[in-house]
């Protein structure tokens, strides 16, 4: 009797350059390695969906450009209006933009939360809460800012074009004295944002990026910290996404490539591996690439999509992995509708990149407000040493029982296609249900695969329920050929 054999189905490729090297992906799911290792070392989980939260009251419900929350304050831009927003998505305070309505904008509020200032790379404005005020801050800023960042008591804002930012006078960013300003320097590209990262201002430019730390002189309280300089550029500027006391951001190295590069400290460390720069590097355009940040338990994520290529990547800093997410049942690869995140009232919001809709990330949620979650994932190439072998079946230890108590999802089934000439051609769908609610003792299983060299499965289901993967295992038969004499 030939037994099961439980085979490594999963790795933490992604298919890129060549599927004879890899055709794993990774679709609206994530991995999480299980130290105790007590029934796997590595569960696969579905990513949480988008659940929500309101609608805010934009003109033609147009999406977010930029927003900035606190403790007990939102505060968002959408086409040509800033608006302080309530719990509810109601308007408290409504204003308008003279410069722009289009683009991203950037928000930042100082110690205090008595000003809010607003940059969309136009001209810079300033919002006073306590007088409801919303007024444009004179010829003193740099007009023209894209970024704003508030560190060490003063606001900072870039000038495009050129390598200097200037200074706020303290906690006060309606002004900016003429003689507050500085030079990032230390290489010959031009600044493109600011932010800050443990206390310290960081300027980001085209081909490197330095520190500041703040010394309290006069006029500019910062001084460069010439050993912390890293060559990497900013590739993109609002791919700046803050997780776990780091950023991680979207760079450009010296070699012309695009990476992704977390900055812990003073430590800059390239996150993205071959399989994914390869990928972002096929882009036509990789400078509108835009970040949002969220968790669900342990797994802080970074999501980063491209809206010219309509693609979206996740990055789980738990484990180091990319996978790709998406929202609806395209089977060509897609853009997640999240877009935006901010901290409002103890949780993250998302903003919908196409409508004002708001949303929050639950593990419990199992479609993108009601539009289809695609879960997906391709295994890893499985042989035995080249020789030809006989599969007679493949057993996913998967969470079964999950079925919903009417409707679609009543029933889950998930789909199984097997490839043997290396990924590039499948068989056709194979369904099996993971059954009905209550239904434990349900085994997701597939016989007669036939024999080959080289197998690889795809996996993918469409409904509505939890999806959990413990293992995989395999029934093999093996058969070596001799050489003739």
């Amino acid at each position: 009797m030939i037994t099961l054999k439980v085979v490594p189905l999963f790795g933490a490729s992604t298919r890129s350059k060549s599927a004879v090297v890899t055709v794993q992906r990774r679709l609206n799911c994530y991995f999480e390695q299980r130290k105790d290792g007590d029934k796997t070392k590595i569960a696969c989980y579905g990513t949480p969906g988008l659940s929500p939260a309101f609608q805010l009251s934009t003109p033609v419900g147009l999406p977010v450009r930029g927003w900035l929350g606190t403790q007990s304050s939102l505060y968002v831009v959408t086409y040509n209006q800033f608006q302080s927003v309530s719990a509810s998505g109601s308007a408290l305070f409504t204003a308008s933009l003279t410069g722009s309505s289009a683009g991203n904008v950037s928000i930042a509020i100082n110690a205090g939360f008595t000003q809010v200032l607003v940059a969309d790379g136009v001209s810079g404005y300033i919002y006073t809460p306590a007088s409801s005020t919303f007024t444009t801050i004179g010829a003193s800023f740099p007009n023209g800012a894209r970024t704003l960042t508030f560190v060490s008591n003063f606001f900072v804002a870039e000038q495009p074009g050129t390598q200097n930012f200037w200074v706020s006078n303290a906690n006060d960013g309606s002004t900016w004295n003429s003689l507050a300003f500085a030079a990032a320097s230390q290489y010959s590209d031009g600044i493109v944002a600011v932010d800050n990262l443990s206390g310290n201002l960081i300027a980001f430019c085209q081909l490197h990026t330095e520190y500041w730390a703040p010394t309290g002189a006069t006029p500019v309280p910062f001084a460069p910290i010439t050993s912390a300089t890293n060559e990497y550029g900013l590739a993109a500027v609002f791919s700046r996404g803050r997780v776990n006391q780091t950023i991680i951001f979207l760079a450009q190295n010296r070699e012309g490539q695009v990476q992704f590069v977390q900055l812990n400290g003073f430590n800059a460390q390239v996150i993205s591996d071959a399989d994914i720069e390869n990928i972002i590097n096929s882009f036509s355009t990789v400078s509108d690439a835009v970040c949002m940040v969220y968790g669900t338990d342990t797994h802080k994520f970074y999501q980063c999509t491209f809206p010219n290529a309509n693609r979206s990547f996740l990055y789980d800093t738990a484990t180091n992995l990319w996978s790709e997410v998406q929202t609806g049942p395209s089977v060509t690869p897609t853009r997640h509708w999240g877009n935006l995140s901010t901290y409002y009232a103890g949780q993250t919001l998302i903003s919908d990149y196409a409508t004002n809709q708001v949303y929050t990330m639950s593990a419990n949620q199992y479609t993108d407000n009601g539009q289809t979650i695609i879960r997906e994932v391709s295994t890893r190439h499985i042989l035995s040493s080249f020789n030809r072998v006989r599969i007679p079946m493949l057993y996913l230890d998967m969470e079964t029982g999950v079925g919903l108590q009417t409707g679609q999802g009543s029933n889950p089934q998930i789909m199984l296609q097997y490839s043997k000439d290396n990924g590039r051609t499948w068989s056709a769908e194979r369904w099996v249900s993971l059954g009905g609610v209550g239904q434990y003792l349900t085994r997701a299983i597939w016989r007669r695969f036939g024999s080959t060299r080289d197998a690889t499965w795809k996996i993918r289901m469409s409904d509505p329920v939890k999806f959990v993967i413990t293992e995989g295992a395999i029934k093999l038969r093996q058969k070596v050929t001799r050489a003739a004499a």
